[in-house]
């Protein structure tokens, strides 16, 4: 059982299928049903935010803070808090040890990767073992850093122990196929392979309530902001977010729906809408195609709803996921947008080391141009974006698989 009393997601029982096609979130629909649409700040986030089926924001949730540990002069503390549906949020945050606040508060964005049976864990170092992490390089470069579980991923998967007739079928199959093969997965990966079957039947439950996919995820993610944004010694006028490959795609969109980030960084995630179609729309899931969302907006062109904010986009030329011209539109395309910085790597569809790197010093530039607390303006500042750059290449991926 996990700490909230549920069977642990990550084991698939024999045969037990249920009628329910959300087990775990079966009072998502009321939640749908009675809640007012989402206010936006100005009529073309309001556009966006239609698009996604997003609800008005809950209250910010109470936060239960666990121990903290101290890894490599960071301080991690696990936090947990209630959606107003599904099973509860398990987030961490971390701070350099001893800093004095306020410090810029970074939201930290996992990836999709076809592995829901981990989520912002991915991203965090809690032994010391990976110092590489993205979450702790982050808040090494003087921040603090918020890392949390979304919707249908890790800690708010839904409860795959009851499946759904058909979804049990599919399982059925994997697991012949896995035994004729000779291979006996982990619970782990057979989570994994079921849950990305059953993303199908989420996307479908989201549009019979007037929602999509990735609106749901994003509506995770803007609660989070809330707690970030609430957590001590933070500078909630200096809110940013980044994220690779899904969890880029979901800071552009909580960049452009929340008014108070100031920055924004994607890594591997980033094309025109038109060079995906149609060759490249099976490599993405429904993070990335929401219905709809190509008649409001291109991809590229989200950077411009919402506040203007400081924008970096790592670009892998070797990326298999994104077609190479339909990287460089969209660089073309973002180019005389302010505060825009793109950059081109010797990569694949992975997070580098060099590219981490660069990340830390994006940050830590917009960090000194930011305006403090308490400023009459928290209107980020606008540079000149630099030409495109090759770099070498380093393979430390953090994911190479589905965004």
């Amino acid at each position: 059982m996990d700490s909230g009393g549920r069977t642990s997601p990550h084991r698939i029982l024999g045969s037990v299928p249920s009628s329910s096609a959300i087990p775990g979130y079966e009072d998502w629909p009321t939640h749908a049903s009675a809640a007012a649409p989402f206010a936006a700040a100005d009529p073309r986030s309001q556009e966006l935010a239609d698009v996604f089926g997003l609800r008005e924001r809950p209250v910010v949730p109470q936060v239960d803070r666990g121990a903290s540990v101290e890894v490599s002069g960071l301080l991690i503390t696990p936090l947990r808090w209630r959606m107003p549906y599904g099973p509860p949020t398990q987030a961490w945050e971390l701070r350099p040890k001893g800093a004095r606040g306020p410090l810029p508060g970074i939201l930290a964005l996992h990836p999709h990767g076809g592995r829901r049976s981990i989520g912002a864990a991915q991203l965090v170092d809690l032994v010391g073992d990976r110092p590489e992490a993205l979450a702790n390089r982050l808040a090494r470069s003087d921040a603090v850093v918020l890392a949390h579980d979304t919707f249908s991923w890790a800690s708010r998967s839904f409860d795959l122990t009851r499946l759904p007739p058909k979804l049990a079928h599919t399982r059925d199959a994997l697991l012949a196929l896995w035994a004729a093969d000779g291979h006996a997965p982990s619970p782990e990966e057979e989570f994994d392979a079921v849950s990305s079957a059953h993303e199908e039947l989420i996307a479908k439950a989201a549009g019979a309530l007037g929602q999509t996919f990735a609106g749901m995820v994003l509506a995770d993610d803007l609660v989070a902001l809330d707690v970030l944004a609430g957590l001590d010694g933070v500078d909630a006028a200096r809110l940013a977010t980044v994220g690779f490959s899904g969890g880029g795609g979901r800071a552009q969109l909580a960049g452009a729906l929340d008014p108070r980030v100031g920055a924004t960084v994607i890594g591997g995630m980033m094309a025109t809408f038109e060079s995906l179609m149609p060759d490249y729309i099976e490599a993405h899931s429904w993070l990335l195609h929401s219905p709809g969302l190509p008649r409001v907006s291109d991809w590229p062109d989200i950077a411009r709803i919402g506040r203007p904010r400081e924008l970096f986009v790592l670009y892998g030329e070797r990326d298999p996921l994104f077609p190479p011209a339909g990287m460089r539109a969209a660089h073309e395309l973002l180019l005389n947008l302010p505060g825009y910085r793109g950059r081109f790597f010797d990569a694949g569809h992975e997070l580098t080391r060099e590219m981490v790197d660069a990340i830390v010093d994006f940050l830590r530039s917009w960090r000194e141009d930011a305006a403090p607390i308490g400023s009459a303006s928290v209107q980020p500042a606008t540079r000149k974006a630099p030409p495109i750059a090759a770099a070498s290449t380093d393979h430390a991926a953090i994911d190479r698989d589905r965004r």
